[in-house]
């Protein structure tokens, strides 16, 4: 009997995802797709390493974004995480530990406008005339939520509305800034004695450099998605790129936007797909690491 490679996972890392109907971006849920393909818990507060391929045999274009790295996003993150096991803390006091929920996790919803939707993930199955794709069977999977005082049940986003914390704004809230100094004088101890010394010098230490080199009073709550890149196929011209290579898709999140390829062998061609692949790892077998650190409870 040979010995098991113990870095080895038996995990399927191809994922397929069907068009949404809306006209905004469309977010794709890697560790979503991820968990339920493999029937296990990958966790949203990952960096996964993905790629995005052109999939079919139609003419097809279609514009791929990802949530920028940034430390507000991670900090934003972090807080909402914080402020979500908080709001448990005095229940948590009550329930034993052997009865907290087994798979319970911190998510937030990752559309990121009014208009956007989600691009559902797929199964591939043989029907035993030809295959199909089925809508992946998912028990339970949504952003977090907590409570207000009133009872009112509020999740976190990247957007608001009235029943979502918006986590860069909140977030923003923390770090607001103030002129240091607030106020420049030109006045400095003992100037008398210095025949050379210059007022406006006096000033200028103290004004330039006094305000932060960003916006002070904001960070915008649109400002997450950066462009990744472009995969299209022009059948009728003969261009084309067929992959965005690897990139790290922080929580998971991809967006595209454009025209999905469809594959005629799949349900006669009427499904518009894109495939997403996940690079091999060592997180339950794929590449994808912490994205940020989960906070301690005091």
């Amino acid at each position: 009997m040979t010995n098991k490679n113990k870095n080895y996972y038996p995990v399927q890392t191809e994922l397929l995802f069907e068009q949404s109907s809306g006209s905004g971006l469309g977010v794709c849920k890697v560790d979503k797709a991820l968990s339920g393909l493999n029937r296990r818990l990958y966790r949203q507060n990952r960096v996964y390493r993905v790629k995005v391929d052109v999939t079919g045999d139609k003419s097809q274009v279609v514009d791929v974004f990802r949530l920028r790295n940034t430390f507000m996003l991670q900090r934003g993150y972090q807080e909402a995480m914080k402020a979500w096991e908080e709001s448990f803390q005095l229940a948590e006091d009550r329930v034993k530990d052997t009865s907290l929920a087994r798979w319970r996790d911190f998510r937030i919803d990752l559309t990121a406008h009014v208009g956007d939707s989600e691009h559902p993930a797929k199964n591939l199955r043989s029907t035993g005339t030809g295959t199909s794709l089925q809508n992946l069977v998912i028990d339970s999977y949504g952003p977090s939520s907590s409570f207000k005082p009133d009872g009112t049940q509020m999740d976190f986003g990247i957007k608001s509305d009235p029943n979502t914390f918006d986590i860069i704004t909140e977030y923003n809230k923390m770090g607001k800034v103030s002129t240091s100094p607030s106020g420049a004088t030109t006045e400095a101890a003992y100037e008398e004695l210095s025949a050379e010394l210059n007022d406006a010098e006096v000033a200028a230490l103290q004004t330039e450099g006094s305000q932060p080199p960003y916006d002070a009073d904001d960070l915008h709550p649109l400002d997450v998605l950066e462009y990744v890149g472009t995969v299209y196929l022009e059948g009728d011209v003969g261009t084309q790129k067929l992959s965005t290579g690897y990139f790290d898709a922080p929580l998971g999140a991809v967006y595209l936007r454009g025209t999905f390829g469809t594959v005629s062998s799949i349900d006669s061609g009427t499904r518009n797909i894109m495939k997403i692949s996940v690079q091999k790892g060592d997180y339950k077998g794929v590449a994808a690491h912490d994205f940020v650190e989960v906070p301690t409870m005091e």
